[in-house]
């Protein structure tokens, strides 16, 4: 099967088998083979992933702007559930795809390192390379491609896979967030922010999703973007808003609820106070 989706169209809900998949009852493990590569899902599940070699392309960020990447062999990155993952390499390498539900394996994860399960987040980490997940992945791999594949052997080097993945960092164990606000941590906020406008994006909310503490996070994002998380959010909204007002003939209030504004008089007063004209004055200027 090709390994190529259609990224300019609305993200599927679902990750094509496109290597040998491996289901278990919280989570399944996928050895994705070499090759062009194009990917745009929005999946339910947590999502991670680890690759065998370097890899270029280009990765969304914020909607339908792609950008150019670039990483190193071992490198892994987890994302929260419903959370975009767009993005297309010509030549893809090898690379072992995790797909899970959080909270299943939420307290096992805590056992295992040892701290309470309240600390463990749904969030972006983007981390390595490094020896031990390394020689796991190594392991996951061989035994995937083994003649005897014991089940029960397989499942417990993912689950230990999925434990380092989510390691949190002294600092962090001690705040349960970080410090510092990532480059690629930040693009993954982004597009997120752009493909849920009707959720939660509190600066609350972004902050524990990016893994950084929230007065650090809010100074950081401002520094990078040039403006506060919730000047952006509400730039996005009502960006997402015009879209709506100007492509469908829904109703006002339902467009309001549909791009996160509490009501359609918040709608209003935003765009009033934003762009100096209410939304039935933009459908009505419209040519």
């Amino acid at each position: 099967m090709k390994q190529l989706m259609n990224i300019s169209a609305p993200p599927r809900g679902e990750l094509p088998a496109w290597g040998k998949r491996f289901e278990f009852a919280d989570f399944f493990v996928e050895l994705v083979p070499t090759g062009p590569r194009r990917i745009n899902v929005r999946l339910a599940r947590s999502f991670s992933s680890i690759s065998f070699g370097p890899d270029e392309g280009r990765s969304g960020l914020a909607g339908d702007r792609l950008r150019r990447f670039d990483r190193r062999p071992y490198e892994y990155v987890v994302v929260p559930p419903n959370f975009p993952l767009r993005g297309e390499s010509d030549d893809a390498p090898e690379v072992l795809v995790f797909v899970f539900d959080f909270e299943a394996i939420r307290d096992d994860v805590a056992a295992a390192l040892r701290i309470e399960p309240d600390k463990i987040e749904p969030r972006v980490i983007i981390g390595g390379p490094k020896p031990f997940t390394t020689e796991l992945a190594q392991r996951i791999r061989r035994h995937i491609l083994a003649e005897d594949i014991s089940a029960d052997y397989l499942k417990s080097l993912c689950m230990v896979m999925l434990v380092d993945v989510m390691r949190l960092s002294e600092s962090e164990l001690t705040t349960g967030r970080g410090e510092t606000l990532a480059d690629d941590v930040l693009r993954s906020v982004l597009e997120y922010i752009d493909a849920n406008v009707e959720a939660d994006l509190s600066l609350e909310a972004l902050a524990r999703m990016s893994g950084v503490v929230t007065h650090r996070f809010a100074r950081a994002f401002k520094n990078k973007v040039g403006e506060s998380p919730h000047k952006y959010v509400v730039g996005r909204r009502i960006q997402a808003a015009r879209d709506l007002l100007l492509t469908t003939e829904h109703p006002i209030a339902e467009i309001a609820y549909a791009t996160g504004f509490s009501s359609q008089s918040h709608l209003t007063s935003t765009f009033r106070r934003e762009i100096g004209i209410t939304p039935g004055q933009l459908r009505e200027r419209a040519p």
